[in-house]
């Protein structure tokens, strides 16, 4: 992260400003999963230029210093660079999102996402075997593709990240797809937590991901037994993964809430901003001149265990986020 960002970073969050942003920029996808229904959504949207980078600029003056562009897949939207560039000059952290490889390897888009600050590549791996990978995301040859992807990855500054769903095929054998995504050249790995949105803007679910609470729990213990090995990079807190646990096993007895809304936000290709992927809801419209940061609150929710905006909420806890914020700094040094 270059240093301005960091500064940014560190400055909002001792203001008690800090704010973390997804931005779906576009609903088209290559990768049809069986967890996700973004791909089947019509008609597809992809959100103006224009109208895009002014989002962005409410979104800084609003105190976001993290910016992850989403979409579908937002390496098909003719203008992803540009935004990149726009969260930079902001200086917002950034990550892009991606699911086909093939797409990374078009022309000079490496070069060119490094060129505009891109801080983190985050790439969808769902398995340690090329057969199931291949056919959870219905694109054939999909690690063949990656591991060409990697070699011109190498040629560049840019940081890479397994986003790694935690689904049927995977929840009983993670190590293994640790194991493949280090091998592969990944510098970070992340693990997303199964769940389900009836969200009309960002639908997630599927046979994929009906894991029996058992299931999933039995992931997550391997999750954060494997972060704590301090083989792999994972960067979720084992803290935060306890804390999912404990949601799970009884969510009455969370120590945890999530901040959507107030810390961690979503905003659609509509340049609406919610609280989450998960809730339906709207805080504003980030166009409208009239919405300002005040409007940016929801009371601490306990609704779901979305993986993103559970975990970056750990962070905003007051004094109880020191042990979480030492264990990250400490686990994922060359991430920040």
């Amino acid at each position: 992260m270059a240093k301005g960002k960091k500064r940014n970073l560190i400055t909002k969050f001792i203001q008690g400003r800090l704010r973390f942003t997804e931005f779906a920029i576009t609903n088209a996808c290559i990768a049809k999963c069986s967890f996700c229904d973004i791909w089947k959504q019509h008609p597809k949207m992809f959100v103006d230029k224009e109208k895009a980078l002014r989002a962005i600029d409410r979104l800084a003056s609003f105190g976001v210093s993290h910016l992850t562009i989403t979409g579908g897949e937002p390496l098909l939207h003719p203008d992803v660079i540009a935004f990149v560039e726009r969260a930079t000059k902001r200086r917002m952290n950034n990550a892009v999102l991606n699911a086909a490889p093939s797409l990374l390897m078009r022309g000079d888009i490496l070069k060119r996402l490094e060129d505009a600050g891109c801080d983190v590549l985050s790439i969808s791996f769902d398995s340690g075997d090329p057969v199931t990978m291949a056919e959870s995301r219905k694109i054939p040859n999909i690690m063949d593709e990656m591991s060409r992807a990697f070699e011109m990855i190498k040629q560049t500054s840019l940081k890479t990240m397994a986003s790694v769903l935690i689904w049927n095929d995977n929840y009983d054998k993670l190590e293994e797809v640790c194991v493949r995504a280090k091998n592969m050249g990944y510098d970070f790995i992340s693990f997303n937590y199964p769940t389900f949105s009836e969200s009309k803007v960002y639908p997630l679910g599927g046979e994929g991901i009906s894991l029996s609470r058992e299931d999933v729990i039995k992931g997550l213990r391997e999750a954060i037994r494997l972060r704590k090995s301090g083989k792999y990079g994972i960067i979720n807190s084992a803290i935060s993964m306890r804390n999912i646990i404990n949601y799970i096993q009884d969510p009455a007895t969370i120590d945890y809430k999530c901040l959507g809304g107030k810390h961690v936000l979503f905003l659609d290709w509509f340049f609406d901003i919610h609280p989450c992927m998960q809730l339906p809801n709207t805080l504003g419209n980030s166009l409208d001149e009239n919405m300002n940061e005040s409007d940016l609150y929801m009371p601490p929710c306990n609704d779901c265990n979305m993986s993103w905006y559970r975990d970056l909420s750990m962070f905003m806890h007051g004094p109880r986020s020191i042990p979480i914020l030492l264990e990250s700094l400490n686990g994922a040094k060359n991430f920040i």
